[in-house]
This record gives structure tokens, C-alpha cells and sequence, in this order.
């Protein structure tokens, strides 16, 4: 699985201010950065961002991280690879001033060779970088100056050529983008299926599933309620509705311990988990097909 790290804070090695929050076409940048890496089959985002990120993105299905405001950027991407590590082969890197680049260009890079992989278009190199797993503790290591750029450069990155302007695009230059904007992959209707599961009640979605996910992988309900940006209170209550709707118990708590109390997934917790997830990625398979028919692609669309 790939990942994509979106970076909001901290200083760029240009000293330029991150805007996440700046209007790019209709939608702030941050929220189309996330809509691109979702577009191109990305499943799980991490942001490394503050609260006005996490408002801002609420209910996208991203993990939240604390970075360095005032920090180096490199800083907040170290931050995001440690988080990472062991959860994904490879992840997408990028800053929020760069909210353009299309999802063409994101499959291109994981079509690619190379541990490192950087798009380039016009001979210039852009965002975002991909970084196989391999390669997450050179960059954990790195002191060096340059910033992120300065560590991609000391790791031999392969050059993915992509016809794409869209990765060279900082929104922070105080340039226009909106011929950018207005070829944009958002720019094309699409569809956007969110798959609930119901029994007297809705029960279970793409957040209730995103909240067993972290709690399996972290051992903590209240640690991927913290990761999600939601309060431990309505993570229970989030747990009880999937339990009194299947009648069965999705969580068991662990006590004490030389780790001290957790919480980790039942059998029913784990095979929910997986059979939505199969569940989904079946059904969007499916609709392409179905709204290619309806929607066919072209001008009009």
C-alpha cells in the first residue's frame, strides 16, 4: 500500500508561508490535494498540520499529526515517515502550496521504478516525491542542509518526466493558476461513492471503519481517536452503535501489562474491517463501469 504525507507547517526552504486554507478554484488547497491523492487510489492520508487544518479537513478520512509550526519543513516530514513506518510500502510526499498537480501524475509515479521518485516537467522537478519504505530512514537520518529537497538529492531520485504543470504550481508565489485550475482533474465530473452499512440503523461507514482500522493498528481507541481529530467520547459511542447493531463485540480491552491497557479488535472487529474494505474497493471497480455509460468521458464532462 501506498500512503501520501501531506505537509501544512513549517518553514518550505524557500521561507515561503504555507496557506492550506487558500481558495484554489472553489475548494481550499489542502482539500484538493486530499481529492487528487483519493482520485488516484490513495487510501490512507496523513496530514502533519494544526487545528485550522484539521477543521478544515474534517470528515476526509485523514490521520492528523502534530508537526513544528515554526519549525523546518524537513522536520514535519520526518514526523510523518516515523508515523508511517511499517504501515506502508511506499508514501507520496508534499506541502500544501503545491495543490495541482493531477492525479495522472500520481499514478505515473507509482507506476515508476525507483526507491526515490521525483516528477519532473520541463526539466524542472516538482511534487509530490515518492519514497519507498526502504528508504524512510535515510531520511529520518538526514542532516544535511537543503531541506526535504536537499534529502531526496543525497538519495540518487529517479527523474519521472510527466506532462503535468501542475507540480511546479505554488500557490504561495502570488502568480494566477486558474488555466491550471480550470484543466484540473476536479475540474471533470466524477463520482464519489461512500458505502454505510445499516441495519435498524446506520451503523458503519468510511469513518467507523477508519476508527477500527487505527484502533487494530495502534492497540488504542483512544489513540486513533486522537489520530482522527474526534473525541474518545464519540469514539465509544461510535463503537457501541457497530456493537448493538451487530449484536456482537468489535473491541475487547486489554489491562495492565508491561504496556499498560489498550484495546485491540475481535475476530468480528478484523473480519468487518476486511470485508468492507474488500467491499468498497469491489463496488468502485463496478461503478466505473456503470458511470462511464451514464457519463461518458469527453468535453461535456
Amino acid at each position: 500500500m501506498t500512503a501520501a504525507l501531506i505537509i501544512t507547517n513549517g518553514r518550505t526552504d524557500t521561507r515561503r508561508a504555507f496557506a492550506p486554507s487558500k481558495e484554489v478554484g472553489t475548494i481550499s488547497a489542502v482539500r484538493r490535494i486530499v481529492r487528487v491523492f483519493q482520485c488516484a487510489g490513495v487510501e490512507r492520508i496523513v496530514a502533519v498540520c494544526g487545528e485550522e487544518v484539521r477543521k478544515e479537513t474534517a470528515h476526509m478520512g485523514l490521520v492528523f499529526l502534530g508537526g513544528r509550526p515554526e519549525g523546518e519543513m524537513l522536520d514535519n516530514v520526518k514526523t510523518g515517515l516515523a508515523y508511517l513506518r511499517g504501515k506502508c510500502g511506499a508514501a507520496l510526499v508534499t506541502h500544501v502550496n503545491v495543490p495541482l498537480f493531477s492525479a495522472g501524475t500520481v499514478r505515473t509515479l507509482l507506476e515508476a521504478e525507483g526507491d526515490v521518485r521525483v516528477p519532473v516537467c520541463g526539466g524542472v522537478p516538482g511534487h509530490p516525491v515518492l519514497l519507498r519504505a526502504e528508504r524512510f530512514p535515510d531520511v529520518l537520518a538526514y542532516v544535511g542542509a537543503g531541506g526535504l529537497a536537499g534529502a531526496v538529492r543525497a538519495l540518487s531520485p529517479r527523474r519521472v518526466e510527466v506532462p503535468d504543470e501542475g507540480i511546479l504550481a505554488n500557490i504561495a508565489g502570488g502568480e494566477s493558476y486558474g488555466r491550471l485550475v480550470e484543466g484540473h482533474d476536479l475540474a471533470h465530473l466524477r463520482f464519489d461513492l461512500q458505502l454505510r452499512l445499516a441495519r435498524e440503523q446506520i451503523f458503519y461507514g468510511p469513518g467507523a471503519h477508519q476508527l477500527l482500522q487505527l484502533t487494530g493498528e495502534t492497540g488504542s481507541l483512544l489513540e486513533a481517536c486522537r489520530q482522527m481529530g474526534i473525541s474518545y467520547s464519540k469514539g465509544r459511542k461510535i463503537v457501541a452503535s457497530i456493537e448493538r447493531q451487530t449484536g456482537r463485540p468489535v473491541l475487547e480491552s486489554r489491562q495492565g501489562g508491561p504496556a499498560g491497557g489498550g484495546s485491540a479488535l475481535t475476530e468480528e472487529g478484523r473480519r468487518l474491517v476486511e470485508r468492507y474494505a474488500a467491499l468498497c474497493r469491489e463496488a468502485n471497480e463496478r461503478l466505473e463501469e456503470i458511470f462511464e455509460k451514464y457519463f461518458p468521458r469527453g468535453p461535456q464532462s
